[in-house]
């Protein structure tokens, strides 16, 4: 049997799905109610106003991004590993889009996007290079690699791509994930081998 959604659930589901079309200015609460199949009334009882909502989902997002170091598996294989964490990148943001979007769009509006946007790659450079450290130590990675430098320039491979996935989807700029990984980040990973 499946399970159904909670009230909050509609209501945050209908938000970030419109919130991706049409923007936050283009995003109201009669619109919302309307999408998630309740009276307007209803969310402000459970939210107060559309920033409320905006606020849960912004803690959805950090509570992804405190989990991410727990799907990040180093194997022995620098490719296969960094191919897996471009995989994750890519999830995390696919499940944010509308955030990640709304940061791009009107970041200037909103300094809570922008503080919480940009922890994902705060978080991903500090994992990074811990492990970069750790397969330096072990031989995988040559001892001259800047840590520095590969953590940030990976970060920049995957974040260009998700850019180019969400703001520009009909520019056809941005590499299919499985694509991606295979080609860019394998390339990447194998100038950072011993």
């Amino acid at each position: 049997m499946a399970a159904t959604q909670s009230t909050d659930d509609k209501i945050l589901t209908a938000f970030s799905e419109l919130l991706f079309s049409n923007g936050y200015e283009g995003t109201t609460t009669k619109r919302i109610a309307e999408q998630a199949g309740v009276n307007e009334s209803t969310i402000f009882r459970h939210f107060q106003d559309k920033h409320g909502i905006l606020t849960k989902l912004i803690e959805g997002y950090m509570a992804d991004i405190n989990n991410i170091s727990d799907s990040f598996e180093i194997k022995g294989d620098i490719v296969q590993d960094l191919m897996r964490v471009a995989k994750t990148y890519d999830r995390v943001i696919e499940n944010h889009k509308s955030l990640f979007l709304l940061g791009l769009r009107n970041g200037y509006q909103f300094p809570e996007i922008i503080s919480a946007i940009k922890q994902l790659p705060i978080h991903l450079k500090a994992i990074l290079i811990e492990k970069f450290t750790g397969m330096i130590e072990t031989g995988e990675l040559d001892k001259d690699v800047d840590l520095e430098v590969a953590a940030t320039n990976f970060i920049l491979l995957n974040f260009g791509n998700t850019v180019f996935k969400y703001a520009y989807p009909k520019a056809g700029l941005n590499v299919p994930i499985s694509k991606f990984a295979k080609e860019n980040i394998k390339e990447f990973a194998e100038k950072l081998k011993s």
